[in-house]
């Protein structure tokens, strides 16, 4: 599977980037993923963010399987923006993996959870 990886911190003086990008890179090596887009971004979940507009775009296009994420709340910025995230993926056949809640849809009872979710 190609994947991607997300890291993102609300403010500059945050430090948790290194720690989220260490354990996706471990995840998706572990899964024995290929890893083919690595981003960052310092940006306020209410603001526009670039980076992650690149990432879904990339999915949009298929080059991608699979976005890891080290946490929900650094993807989306509210449920209505993550369930029309999932609801996006799914359709494009892009599976989302959250590690900290252990959301995982590109299995079958993870895929199952995404059609809950829509």
């Amino acid at each position: 599977m190609r994947a991607a990886s997300y890291a993102r911190v609300s403010k500059k003086d945050q430090q948790t980037l290194p720690m989220q990008t260490e354990k996706i890179k471990r995840y998706i090596e572990d899964r024995g993923w290929e890893l083919l887009r690595d981003l960052q971004e310092t940006a306020s979940g209410a603001k526009p963010r670039p980076k992650r507009e690149e990432l879904l775009k990339s999915a949009r296009r298929r080059e991608i399987d699979v976005i890891v994420v080290w946490k929900l709340d650094r993807w989306g910025r509210s449920v209505l923006d993550l369930i029309a995230t999932f609801n996006e993926l799914q359709e494009t056949g892009v599976g989302f993996v959250s590690i900290t809640e252990a959301l995982d849809f590109t299995t079958a009872a993870g895929k199952a959870m995404a059609g809950l979710l829509s």
